[in-house]
């Protein structure tokens, strides 16, 4: 019987020691970069707090090198007609300009990423489509646009105008990215886009 209390008392061990190392993972001012990355397996989700140490990082740490992506391919012509379909309301839209490209190739990845970074963060952040939509912005003389609202813990909502590469920098960067991916497939640092990051996060330098 001895070698059997033996085991258990080890396998014991291992799990106390398994729910130790689980129960310590705390975000760490001292995380190191590796490869370009911010060391980020601990830092979901991220507090406002977090993130703007992220941001103070970003700034100081050395860039990485330029990653060159395809340098040439064939552009696909804009579809001539797109039909737009509200998630607010659920109705239809129809466009037939330069913003056909966008609703047929781009929104749904930008709903992913908007997706993404709310689920990266302890505070709130969505994307608004409503100026897309014709019964939505009815009264509205804006021009159809993205917009991000980002609801912190404590302070006021932070509203901004945002591009599909603006999300896709957000998203890189609340992964422990210090660079972008391109549509090409070239990667780019991201130092140089704090500023616009904070713009959009309502962050200020500390």
């Amino acid at each position: 019987m001895w070698y059997i209390a033996a085991v258990v008392g080890i396998v014991l061990a291992g799990t106390l020691t398994g729910v130790v190392k689980s129960r310590g993972i705390a975000f760490s001012k001292e995380e190191s970069t590796i490869n370009g990355i911010i060391n980020s397996a601990a830092l979901k989700p991220l507090s406002m707090q977090q993130v703007n140490f992220l941001l103070a990082r970003l700034e100081r740490e050395e860039q990485p090198e330029i990653v060159f992506g395809a340098m040439c391919y064939d552009m696909m012509a804009a579809p001539a007609v797109a039909e737009y379909i509200c998630p607010v309301c659920g109705e239809k839209t129809l466009y037939d300009n330069f913003q056909t490209a966008f609703i047929e190739w781009e929104l749904q990845g930008a709903r992913r990423l908007a997706e993404s970074l709310d689920a990266s963060t302890e505070f709130q952040i969505t994307l608004d489509e409503t100026l897309f939509c014709d019964y939505c912005s009815e009264d509205s003389e804006e021009e159809p646009s993205l917009i991000l609202h980002v609801l912190p813990e404590q302070g006021e909502e932070v509203v901004n105008r945002v591009s599909l590469t603006d999300l896709r920098k957000l998203d890189f960067f609340l992964q422990g990215q210090l660079y972008w991916v391109t549509e090409n497939d070239s990667q780019e640092p991201l130092q140089g886009y704090v500023d616009r990051l904070r713009l959009l996060l309502g962050l200020v330098a500390e």
